[in-house]
Formats: C-alpha cells, structure tokens, sequence
C-alpha cells in the first residue's frame, strides 16, 4: 500500500537550491514535497506511464492553491531518494522542476491564476524513447526504434554519451584476455 508523508528538510533545500541556481524564471513559484513509500515493499511506488518513476511533479489545482497549497509538489520515491548521491538528488529535483513552465501571454508576460498565483504548465521531455527490443531485431534499420537511437547518437553523442565505451571492471583498455577474445569471436 503506498503511503505518503512531508518529505525531509534536506529535498526542501535541494528544491530551493536548484530552483535559484537553474530556473529563477520559477522564483515566485512554491514547490512542496511528498515522499511516497510502500512498507511492504511490493515494487516501484511511484509510476509514470506506468513505468517505475523516482519523482513526478504535479501542479497543484486552483481550489488546492486557495487552501494554501504550494504552487506545485514534487512526489519522490523514498527508497530512490535514500539511495541518492547529493548530487544525483540535485539532478533528480532539478529533471523535475524543468518540468514546471510559467504559462506568458503574447507579449511574454507571465500569467497568472485566479488568486494572483503563477499560471503553470507542464513541460514536456525533450526525447520521449518508447522502445521494443524485438521490434528492433525483427525489423532493424527499419524500425523506429533502430532510427530513434541512430538520430539520438548522431546528435547527442557529445551530450549523453560522452562516458566513452563501458569496460569490464577489472579490465585494462587494451588488453585482451581470453574472455574478450572468446567474446568477440561470438559477436
């Protein structure tokens, strides 16, 4: 059964953190936070569609605002958190607050609701990967899978990819062993 409670000071010092750091387009904006965790331990607490998810943020509803309801809550999974370097949670805190948009009109004014609050709206990913292992092998170049990650390595190496190739621990760059040789000889 998931349960909910006020997160911890130290998420409410990462959000404030990253909020002044990396959105101060957000600096009227109050950001709340949840921690969500599941005592039986029965998988991923929190989902977003339906995938396991660290965090969501949501907007809060107006009639929520006027009880006096931060503008927006980040709900993270507590077990993820716990488990979190400080500066993979800045990251995680600031993936959700890029989320978070002040709506402007025309003459790029920010907007704001029916109390006075910032008008907000959802950021969507800059990549959204919706991917079938299988449909990759039966169908290959001519697969969206296959031409998705073609175009991402193509234009993201330098971004995403710039950890270079992955090595077995242990192994040196450049000496074989007899498992990579037996390994190169199934590829």
């Amino acid at each position: 059964m998931k349960i909910y409670s006020k997160a911890s000071s130290d998420v409410l010092i990462h959000i404030e953190n990253m909020q002044s750091e990396h959105h101060p387009d957000l600096d009227a904006v109050t950001v709340d936070a949840l921690f969500a965790f599941d005592e039986e331990h029965s998988g991923p607490v929190l989902k977003h569609q339906g995938y396991g998810a660290a965090a969501v943020v949501r907007i809060t509803p107006l009639r929520d605002r006027a009880l006096g309801t931060a503008d927006a809550v980040i709900t993270i999974d507590r077990s993820t958190w716990i488990d979190l370097t400080a500066p993979q949670r800045d990251a995680l805190v600031d993936h959700e607050l890029q989320h978070l948009v002040w709506v402007v009109d025309d003459e790029g004014k920010p907007k704001s609701d029916g109390l006075g609050r910032p008008k907000l709206a959802t950021r969507r990913h800059d990549h959204q990967l919706g991917w079938f292992d299988e449909i990759a092998q039966r169908h290959g170049e001519a697969s969206f899978e296959v031409r998705q990650a073609r175009v991402l390595l193509e234009t993201g190496r330098q971004l995403y990819f710039a950890f270079g190739p992955i090595r077995a621990p242990g192994i040196e760059p450049g000496v074989r062993t007899q498992d990579s040789e037996s390994q190169q000889a199934t590829m």
